[in-house]
């Protein structure tokens, strides 16, 4: 299964040894993809805690890093973006509200790449749906309860 993790999970992979042991086993199975993009990554850049930081950033899980499945002016690194979105769900999402770009970005690009968005936030799942992304959303204990379904 191909899942994307929202920036916010990062955190509980770190924090929870045991989803991380989860996360890993099925990495290493095979059964899980862990995709990525440069927007997660420039998010997780920007935590204050520099041992956090450090620490977030070398978890020792292999990430399959992808292109965002659209740009966003002064968000997006144009290398590691597609260009375009035919069907305006990202300008739909950030609304006018540069605050809301990377989460666009992040639920666009699971739409496009994974079969899976799992996020810690309330209101994403809400926001996915209303803007017509027909990717699942799942929190981190639905992950976790589909990590162990797979032993």
């Amino acid at each position: 299964m191909r899942v994307m993790l929202d920036s916010n999970v990062y955190d509980l992979l770190l924090e929870n040894s045991a989803l991380f042991e989860q996360v890993d086993r099925a990495v290493r199975a095979g059964q899980l993809d862990l995709l990525t993009t440069h927007v997660q990554l420039d998010e997780l850049s920007l935590i204050k805690d520099q041992a956090k930081r450090e620490a977030v950033l070398e978890l020792a899980i292999t990430f399959v890093k992808v292109p965002t499945a659209g740009a966003v002016w002064d968000v997006s690194k144009w290398d590691d973006a597609s260009w375009g979105d035919d069907t305006g769900r990202l300008d739909a999402m950030i609304g006018g509200n540069p605050k809301h770009a990377e989460d666009a970005l992040i639920a666009a690009t699971a739409d496009a790449e994974a079969e899976v968005l799992v996020t810690n936030e309330t209101r994403l799942p809400g926001r996915v749906k209303r803007f017509g992304f027909t990717v699942k959303v799942w929190s981190p204990n639905q992950f976790s309860e589909w990590l162990r379904s797979l032993t």
